[in-house]
């Protein structure tokens, strides 16, 4: 009888979030349909991504502001973090690239922000999602301020401005590596803390915080070119993180060492890609270059 109460709650709770996937997936798609610079655009959303990521460490990871219960992992502690990220890589700024590129107005983004605190009083009702210390005219102010970020962040990535290109690839990184993280920790791979017992918080604190260093190292690795000698410095750099979580005893790992390598080889080869999105490839770079010295040598002859 239990079990049966148990599974109509799980099947109850997993419902409004299935609902809130199905529209803002919807509106992603709609967004990239409509794109005629689709790399331009995954780039916008990963970074709009990045930023609820980040905010996500302080406000859930940090100090406990609330907590989702979609009741899709076992484990409360990891079903609260799927809960977040649903929200902050799915429903939020799936949302916000959608107001983006479509050149939706300030009109629209207030009623943005009038939808999810909706959203947010009906998850309360529904007993799916609880509030600590966070109150609901926060997510009232703090979203269309969030809508507003991604309007900016678009416009300067447009104009190729050289700190939102760099700032742009790093959120890219750490949202897929973060991401990846979170697998393995789940599937029971990894796990972080500090001591003999390393409990699923300070795992939580810390993986965002390796995340970030990782991606900030592959940033500037790559910040010239993706070649052999970037991908060489990032495999043998995060190989070196690693070897330094287990010589302190900051990490356990089940991983066997081809599995990892393999694994790591692959992200590395990701995150190069990430950067010929971002900068635009390598050929293309090559070809511009040899255009100038061509025009200059034409020049040169002609005097």
């Amino acid at each position: 009888m239990k079990w049966d109460m148990s599974m109509k709650k799980s099947k109850r709770n997993k419902i409004p979030f299935i609902i809130l996937f199905l529209i803002q997936t919807t509106l992603l798609g709609v967004s990239f349909y409509k794109s005629r610079n689709k790399k331009h655009l995954f780039t916008l959303l990963m970074s709009n991504i990045g930023f609820a990521y980040l905010l996500e460490f302080f406000v859930l990871n940090l100090f406990k502001a609330y907590k989702y219960k979609p009741k899709v992992i076992k484990n409360d502690f990891f079903d609260n973090i799927f809960g977040a990220i649903l929200s902050q890589a799915i429903f939020v700024p799936f949302t916000a690239l959608f107001l983006t590129a479509s050149k939706l107005g300030w009109v629209w983004k207030l009623l943005g922000g009038i939808y999810f605190t909706l959203v947010e009083l009906l998850f309360l009702r529904l007993k799916v999602y609880k509030h600590y210390w966070w109150k609901t005219v926060y997510t009232l102010i703090l979203i269309p301020i969030y809508f507003n970020i991604s309007d900016w962040w678009n416009l300067l990535l447009s104009k190729k401005n050289p700190v939102i290109r760099f700032i742009s690839l790093f959120l890219m990184i750490m949202v897929t590596e973060a991401n990846l993280l979170f697998l393995f920790a789940s599937t029971r791979k990894i796990r972080f803390g500090f001591g003999k017992y390393h409990s699923w918080t300070e795992h939580f604190i810390i993986v965002p915080l390796y995340a970030i260093s990782l991606a900030l190292f592959s940033t500037m690795s790559f910040l010239k070119e993706n070649n052999w000698s970037a991908n060489l410095r990032v495999l043998l750099m995060s190989i070196g993180l690693d070897q330094f979580f287990k010589k302190y005893k900051l990490s356990k790992v089940k991983f066997k060492g081809v599995d990892y390598l393999s694994i790591r080889i692959l992200m590395i080869l990701l995150y190069g890609q990430f950067r010929d999105w971002v900068y635009g490839e390598r050929r293309t770079v090559e070809l511009e270059n040899f255009g100038v010295e061509k025009v200059a040598e034409i020049v040169s002859n002609r005097d």
